[in-house]
């Protein structure tokens, strides 16, 4: 990977606190260069700014601390970048653990639907605890940029999935009060759109094409 050329320069070493002043920053450019900064810093790559120590201090940080404030970043990101797929896989993550026998309760239907949306038959059923414990662990900085086209895609595969077992055609969250109420979320059809998002971004990243 060719991390200099993909990844903008590093503004300065994140922190939990730096990280929380950041967040309302009115510069966009700034922003977008933090997000991706620490998308890819998270996945283990480094460059002439963000050197292996770095790198291990902010996952320690994401470890001890948790990776909110980093996917507040990251939603500001577009779909078809690393930040932007960190983003919802993270709310993926979110949903899964709040929601988990709503979640569990639509995969098994959907995994029994004669017509999953994206999915050709006969479909391979991923195990639904390894591909959230899969994302998790990503989120965590305990896997690495090689391992994202392969977790991406199972989570997109999931997506399908619960949506093909959701009688409503795919809803993820239908409050506009929800904690998890976001553009992304809340559209229409938004687990397959979602998913169609990521199966582009593990395309990209399969290809060491992703930004």
């Amino acid at each position: 990977m060719n991390s200099q050329q993909r990844r903008p320069r590093r503004p300065a070493m994140l922190d939990p606190a730096d990280a929380e002043q950041i967040v309302g920053d009115s510069d966009p450019a700034e922003m977008s260069a933090i997000a991706h900064s620490s998308a890819w810093a998270l996945m283990g790559v480094s460059d002439d700014d963000f050197g292996p120590d770095e790198i291990e201090r902010l996952r320690t940080a994401v470890r001890t601390e948790g990776v909110d404030v980093l996917a507040d970043m990251w939603s500001r990101s577009p779909e078809f970048t690393l930040p932007g797929a960190l983003w919802r896989l993270y709310l993926w993550s979110r949903w899964y653990h709040r929601d988990t026998a709503l979640v569990r309760d639509r995969f098994v239907r959907g995994s029994h639907a004669d017509i999953i949306p994206g999915l050709e038959h006969p479909v391979d059923i991923p195990d639904l605890e390894h591909v959230v414990h899969e994302v998790d662990q990503l989120l965590e900085g305990r896997r690495h940029d090689d391992d994202l086209a392969a977790i991406i895609t199972a989570t997109s595969r999931a997506m399908r999935i619960v949506a093909a077992g959701d009688a409503e055609g795919g809803k993820w969250i239908v409050d506009p009060r929800d904690p998890l109420a976001y553009p992304v979320t809340t559209r229409a059809r938004a687990l397959i759109q979602t998913a169609d998002e990521l199966d582009r971004s593990a395309e990209e990243a399969h290809i060491g094409a992703l930004n």
